[in-house]
Order: C-alpha cells, then sequence, then structure tokens
C-alpha cells in the first residue's frame, strides 16, 4: 500500500497564492487531483493526504471540496486512489481564532492537522517562540491534530525540538526533512538540528519536496540526507510524500517518484511498508485495509 502524505491543490481564482508569482511557469495554472491523476494510478498511489498551500480558510475550503468531489477536477470515484486526509491552515498566532476556526474544522472527519507556512511569514526565525502559537498549539493537541512544519531550514529548524517538546500530546511533522542545504556546514548544522528534533517521540519526518538548490535529483545525492533522517527518525517516523504540483517545476511526479522509491527500496519489506504507508496512516489516522 502506498500514501502519498503530501499532495496540493488550488486555483488562482479561488484564492489568492501570493507566493505563486510569474517566475514559476507551471505553477499558475489550475490544480486539481485529476490532473494528477495518471501519474498516481502509473505510481500505484491508494491515498493522498492534500496539505495546504495557502494561509487562508479559503484553501482549506477548496481542498475539502476537492477531497469530498464537490467540485470539477476531483478524482473521479472510479479512480484507484483516494483523498482521505486534509491538512488545512489554523490562526495560529491568535489562540481565540485557532479555537474558533477548529470548531469548523472539526466538523469534518478528512481533517487531520493543520499547517501554517512560516518560513513565508515575516516573523518566521521567531514564530515558534511566540506564546500565543502556542497557546494555539495547546488547542491544536486537545482536539487531536497534527502540526506540519514546512521548509523548516533555515528559519526555524533550531526550534523544532523545543517546541515538541513543550506540547507532548502533540504530533509534529516535518515536512521535506526540514529542506536539506547543499553547503557542507550548514548541512552539518542541518543535521543536528534534525536529530534533535528525532530526540522528542512525537516527531514525525516527510521524505518530501527534496528537488534542492544545489543538489541533485539522484538517489546517490539525496543519499545521504536520507540516512540521516532514516538513522535519527527510523523508518516508524519517516513517510513518502510526492510533493505535486511542486514537482512540475522540475521532472513531474512520476521521476520525482521514481527517486524517492529507489532510497526506499534500499530498505527492508517491513521499513519500507512503514514509509511507504504505515507512519502516514497512523500519524494523520487513515484507514488501512483489514
Amino acid at each position: 500500500m502506498i500514501i502519498d502524505s503530501h499532495m496540493h491543490v488550488w486555483d488562482r481564482t479561488v484564492s489568492d497564492y501570493d507566493w505563486i508569482t510569474d517566475d514559476l511557469g507551471p505553477l499558475l495554472e489550475v490544480h486539481t487531483p485529476e490532473r494528477n491523476a495518471d501519474a498516481l494510478a502509473r505510481c500505484g498511489v491508494d491515498q493522498v493526504v492534500l496539505v495546504q498551500a495557502e494561509d487562508s480558510a479559503t484553501d482549506t475550503a477548496y481542498m475539502l471540496d476537492m477531497a469530498h468531489c464537490r467540485l470539477p477536477g476531483a478524482l473521479a470515484t472510479s479512480h484507484p486512489t483516494r483523498i482521505t486526509g486534509v491538512v488545512g491552515w489554523a490562526p495560529l498566532d491568535d489562540p481565540a481564532a485557532t479555537t474558533e476556526h477548529l470548531e469548523g474544522l472539526l466538523a469534518d472527519p478528512l481533517v487531520k492537522g493543520v499547517r501554517h507556512l512560516i518560513h513565508r511569514d515575516p516573523r518566521a526565525e521567531q514564530f515558534l517562540c511566540l506564546d500565543p502559537v502556542h497557546a494555539s498549539l495547546d488547542r491544536v493537541a486537545e482536539a487531536g491534530l497534527t502540526l506540519d512544519l514546512p521548509d523548516a531550514w533555515p528559519w526555524f529548524a533550531g526550534d523544532v525540538a523545543a517546541t515538541a517538546r513543550r506540547h507532548p500530546d502533540l504530533i509534529v511533522v516535518i515536512d521535506h526533512l526540514a529542506k536539506p542545504p547543499s553547503d557542507p556546514d550548514a548541512w552539518d548544522a542541518w543535521a543536528r538540528c534534525l536529530r534533535e528534533s528525532a530526540l522528542v517521540p512525537t516527531t514525525v519526518v516527510k521524505l518530501s519536496g527534496l528537488h534542492l538548490d544545489g543538489i541533485p535529483y539522484t538517489a546517490d545525492a539525496l543519499r545521504p540526507s536520507f540516512e540521516v533522517a532514516l538513522e535519527a527518525f527510523g523508518p516508524d517516523r519517516m513517510m513518502f510524500g510526492g510533493d505535486w504540483p511542486m514537482t512540475r517545476l522540475a521532472d513531474d511526479y512520476v521521476p520525482t517518484f521514481e527517486v524517492l522509491a529507489e532510497l526506499i527500496g534500499s530498505l527492508s519489506d517491513t521499513e519500507a511498508e512503514a514509509v511507504w504507508s504505515g507512519t502516514a496512516a497512523r500519524t494523520y489516522r487513515l484507514p488501512l485495509p483489514a
């Protein structure tokens, strides 16, 4: 079984997505689940988790409408892949607003977690140190939702472990291996931060989003970062994510999948099963076949 724990959808006529600038070419287009349907089927993906791409309630509502097949562009009911989870947005810097927002999110069983685009927030380097954020994270934990953290390096990687320790009932998901850098000195510092985060047992990491500046997108080039994460977290706390349509800036979904499959293929069958599906199913409380 394969669960893609990290896929996006967006339509810039629905909401702003102001980070999608003209230089990002193909990302300017509308991206619905249907546009990735053939690739998902070719790769044998059984389930998908949609992850927010804008800090807005509108984006979260759009994901849920797509997941529930309420809009054109949703996956056909006959398609072998199902969308079984959504990681939406919450206004984490405002505890009262977060509480109210979560009440709405929890009405939908597909909502599994929340995320904020911290790396694009002007307070990125301080965000996980803000008291209102921690008050909101208490509410996220009480609601039984996870916290996804995008692109942690270099913005807030050093604060991930402290955040996880402060909220022992909160599962903290580190997206994209925290974005390992290409500079050797920076890479060593990234590895230290990742290992420190892994010491907190409620952290997990995504093998996703690894089209990195200065690092070729090959299994050999990515293996050192993969092995650091694997040693630190173990396969039971690592999950696969395809990161479509961000992959369209490089080589698209299938070639991205194949490189990650080569890395995961170096594991035992039991370990690979954890990375392909077990960790994601447990983290996001997704259905597994009997």
